[in-house]
């Protein structure tokens, strides 16, 4: 595969399974299993972009966004396609899913967010309009799961409740457009962190719509971030093709990682371990956090190595990527 079509847009991992869920630039999203270092779900979603793709684990569904402004949904098992349908006017860029409701959210370049409900035949009863530019990440906050959080290429960053179409109030303060935002899981802290063009990410208190702290040091766009639900540690992921991880309390730059696959563009984590995933350009890592050397790495031409027991391992599965 080339590194093109090799691109990885968007990064999700199954709550309960070993699974990273990947969807591809090259119009594909594959489930690969992290602990065996095997593809087992592979899905022809779109002959353009898939930039988003999330489980939705308790239908054992995956859900897909693409740039032909589908939505797509697939049941994992079976693979059979359970929906699809035209769901917006230009690139869906971002999906994310309600933790207990049957909802859905997505952004789009057409500059607005929908909900979805899954049980009302994927209807849409709710559209978020107020963003005047691409719509490039969604974050539902988990200590109150009626409001979310959008970030923009309108250099803003907007919080909404399901009820109402238009935003409760903008958190301005990057100084270009904003691609991710991601809430704190604690409820000791009102945060939540955003990346941006503007080469940082950024700590905010949305209930004092006050910027905490600005992460500083990558070299390129802030594409990626994400607050650990489990670590004390913040995650931002960068065109500069590093992954750096910031202490979540004193905001000091504990590690950067480089596995030499170019551009960053996702970071997935697990709810209940320290596992988590990078999408780059030309392939994804799954690392344990603490350790040194990620725990499996996949590079371009499809080959994985892993690490068990100190010894290195590796595995080719380019021909099954290629075939499935």
């Amino acid at each position: 595969m080339s590194t093109r079509t090799d691109r990885v847009k968007s990064i999700d991992m199954h709550p309960t399974e070993p699974w990273v869920l990947a969807s591809l630039y090259n119009g594909k999203a594959y489930v690969w299993n992290y602990e065996t270092q095997a593809q087992v779900k592979a899905f022809e979603v779109s002959d353009l972009p898939v930039r988003a793709a999330r489980f939705i684990a308790r239908k054992n569904w995956i859900i897909t966004g693409s740039d032909d402004m589908q939505l797509r949904v697939f049941n994992y098992n079976t693979h059979e396609r359970v929906a699809a349908f035209d769901a917006h006017q230009d690139y869906i860029r971002c999906i994310a899913v309600h933790p207990t409701l049957p909802y859905v959210l997505t952004g789009s370049d057409d500059m607005s967010i929908k909900l979805w409900d899954w049980e009302k035949n994927w209807k849409c009863i709710q559209m978020f309009e107020g963003h005047t530019y691409f719509v490039m990440g969604i974050s539902i906050n988990p200590k109150d799961t009626n409001t979310f959080a959008s970030a923009s290429l309108d250099k803003t960053i907007k919080i909404w409740s399901l009820g109402s179409p238009v935003p409760n109030y903008t958190i301005d303060g990057h100084s270009k457009g904003v691609n991710a935002v991601d809430y704190y899981h604690g409820s000791d802290k009102p945060y939540l962190v955003s990346g941006a063009d503007d080469f940082s990410g950024k700590v905010w208190d949305y209930q004092n719509n006050s910027c905490v702290q600005t992460l500083e040091g990558h070299s390129q766009n802030v594409v990626t971030v994400a607050y650990h639900p489990t670590l004390p540690i913040i995650l931002t992921g960068s065109e500069d093709g590093t992954c750096r991880v910031w202490n979540a309390s004193t905001y000091r730059l504990e590690s950067s990682l480089n596995y030499g696959m170019d551009r960053v563009w996702a970071i997935g984590y697990s709810q209940h371990s320290n596992t988590v995933a990078v999408g780059h350009e030309e392939g994804v890592v799954v690392l344990s956090l603490g350790r040194d050397e990620p725990a499996v790495s996949m590079d371009a031409t499809g080959r994985i190595i892993w690490s068990k027991h100190n010894e290195i391992r590796s595995a080719n599965i380019k021909a099954s990527m290629d075939s499935g």
